[in-house]
């Protein structure tokens, strides 16, 4: 029980942290680098690759776009890939451009002009029609906000849980000395004495005992005083905790 309720606690908070994409790979023509307002506009949010006739890829600086050509300096070639859907890790990349031209050597570090006909095709993870950084952030940053604040209030439904079942089993289980002494009407009597060596020699050793005895110590006064009121030590706590101490003498021959 304690192990699944902590699992299900770290698998809530962990999951607030994590976001899942779908970021697919998009083939257009040349005309949406020339029909798209938007994307010249925002040309420093865009990372351009050039790949010439022989398929290498060269890394695009110096953008420039107007109605009818693409203007870039290209680097030298470096293999770049192009999978088909974007990992989580690979989210930064959704904002690449691969532009493939006809032109099978490309001078690099050279300013480079290209017409919609050198150009074959467009490929992107993301339409800058709708995936510009301002028409993004809307829709995405709603769905993550509102799953973000889901699985913290999932978290702390779990980690409340799991401190209800702590208080309750420091309880039933009488770790302390406030109600065992106020069962059995004293701090020396044997009963007491073996619960309080079941807290020192058990409980104190493990994190959980720990646990256990700081939520008893903080919740436990309270309970006697509410407890002493309804005068149910006689009927239920020490019937309870008669139990419990038999099982501990058994099993441990205190």
């Amino acid at each position: 029980m304690k192990k699944t309720i902590s699992l299900l606690c770290l698998v809530f908070i962990f999951s607030a942290c994590s976001t899942t994409y779908n970021y697919k790979s998009t083939h257009h023509t040349p005309a949406v680098l020339f029909d798209t307002s938007e994307l010249a506009e925002n040309l420093e949010t865009w990372e351009f690759y050039v790949h010439d006739g022989y398929g290498r890829s060269h890394k695009g600086h110096s953008i420039s776009i107007d109605s009818s050509s693409l203007n870039t300096v290209v680097e030298r070639p470096q293999p770049v890939d192009l999978p088909r859907v974007l990992k989580p890790s690979e989210y930064n990349r959704k904002n690449e451009i691969h532009v493939f031209v006809n032109k099978l050597n490309l001078d690099t570090n050279t300013q480079l002009k290209f017409l919609k006909s050198d150009i074959k095709e467009v490929v992107m993870y993301s339409d800058p029609e709708k995936s510009s950084e301002s028409n993004e952030v809307p829709v995405k940053s709603i769905f993550t906000t509102v799953f973000v604040i889901l699985c913290i209030v999932l978290a702390s439904i779990g980690l409340a849980a799991l401190f209800v079942w702590l208080a309750i089993q420091s309880f039933l289980g009488s770790i302390g000395c406030y109600i065992a002494t106020m069962a059995y009407g004293s701090y020396d009597a044997p009963e007491v004495m073996v619960l309080r060596r079941f807290r020192d020699e058990r409980l104190k050793k493990t994190f959980f005992g720990r646990v256990f005895i700081a939520n008893y110590y903080a919740f436990s006064p309270l309970l006697v005083k509410f407890v002493r009121k309804t005068g149910f030590a006689d009927r239920f706590i020490r019937r309870k905790l008669d139990g419990f101490v038999d099982r501990l003498r058994t099993k441990n021959t205190w």
